[in-house]
């Protein structure tokens, strides 16, 4: 069994502490052994030996080479700039109902930052579904030529790059506060949730945290009724939120343009 942990440490001698602590707690109570250790401070990893490093860092001069790319928690983290990336695959799959599905799937993004791009590609799915029957069978010229314009747009997402941190320094924050905004049409319903912190002066930082967009039903819901069930997909990404993320968090706040939702909630 493997499993993957991503934390963060507002100082390497914590970090060191912290995996050095529990290391040595697994392997005494539990025989395990805690290892392929990385991370974006140098001498936090010279703390360690190497057969404690990823795979790919233990033959290198951790002070002056460039580190290669991690897999954390199903994505790419560049160590050298503690940035999240996405590396997409090169492979042409066929344009059919089973080569799209393949492509959809293959866009592991559990944080939702992608989602306003998925969603499309979703969307174009069920118009797809609606128009074959087998899985196998070709598509018509003008939903091919939609796909691939799609596809092609995919090709913009491997220059993102995305900072780790939701906001700089966040332990010295003096008030952390969670915004959630959700909204609906006719075609998808999505929920997005940001970080906006303080510091002792006043000065404020707003961190992305946590987005998801699913496809609307094709039939018998009103836009109210969307509106309400985005709503409704905003607490439950705030409950995610609140129940894995190890922060207090002083307010929360929902934002919506719907009035019947915000008639319901008065």
């Amino acid at each position: 069994m493997s499993t993957t942990v991503l934390t963060s440490c507002p100082t390497k001698e914590e970090a060191v502490k912290l995996m050095k602590d529990t290391q040595q707690a697994l392997a005494k109570y539990g025989n395990l052994r805690l290892h392929k250790f990385a991370s974006n401070c140098a001498e936090v990893m010279s703390a360690f030996h190497a057969s404690d490093l990823a795979s790919n860092l233990k033959d290198l001069d951790l002070e002056c080479d460039s580190k290669p790319l991690q897999r954390s928690l199903g994505l790419s983290w560049d160590v050298n700039t503690d940035n999240f990336l996405f590396q997409l695959s090169s492979e042409n799959k066929p344009i059919t109902r089973r080569g799209i599905l393949s492509t959809i799937n293959s866009l592991y993004d559990p944080l939702g930052f992608l989602a306003p791009v998925i969603i499309q590609g979703k969307l174009l799915l069920r118009k797809i579904v609606s128009e074959t029957v087998d899985w196998d069978q070709p598509l018509t010229d003008e939903t091919a030529d939609e796909w691939k314009s799609w596809r092609d747009t995919l090709i913009a997402i491997e220059t993102l790059r995305i900072p780790r941190t939701y906001v700089p320094y966040l332990s010295k924050t003096t008030t952390k506060e969670l915004h959630v905004f959700s909204d609906a049409s006719e075609k998808a319903i999505a929920a997005v949730a940001y970080l906006r912190t303080t510091d002792s002066s006043g000065e404020p930082n707003i961190g992305f945290i946590l987005g998801k967009a699913k496809v609307a039903p094709t039939s018998g819901h009103t836009i109210p009724r969307l509106e309400l069930s985005a709503a409704v997909l905003a607490v439950e990404i705030t409950q995610t939120i609140v129940d894995n993320l190890d922060l207090h968090i002083d307010t929360v706040k929902f934002y919506t343009d719907s009035k019947v939702v915000l008639g319901l909630h008065q």
